[in-house]
């Protein structure tokens, strides 16, 4: 009795997987980035005493992240609106790429 493996399955299988743990990564990162941000806001001290005890590359991922969570805020925020019912992103989209072509 010989067992066969088919390999085929088995690399669709990893596929599958590799792209369930990379969406789940990006979820996790926006999730974090927003709740930094969040803190920072709510409790400034807290936020630089924490930031403050960090290493060096640590405290580059938290900028990172804290800018990141801050962009949500705008584009996907309770303020997103423009007051013409449209959204916050395109505007932010055109003002970016304006400054750039000027």
């Amino acid at each position: 009795m010989t067992i066969t493996i088919d390999e085929t399955k088995i690399v669709q299988t990893v596929k599958n997987f590799s792209i369930l743990l990379v969406i789940a990564a990006v979820g996790i990162f926006l999730y974090s980035s927003s709740k930094i941000f969040h803190f920072s806001e709510t409790n400034p001290v807290m936020y630089e005493i924490n930031y403050n005890k960090l290493s060096t590359p640590g405290k580059g991922v938290a900028t990172s992240m804290k800018k990141t969570g801050e962009v949500q805020s705008k584009v996907l925020g309770p303020h997103r609106g423009n007051g013409k019912g449209g959204s916050k992103f395109f505007d932010e989209v055109e003002k970016v790429h304006g400054n750039k072509s000027k």
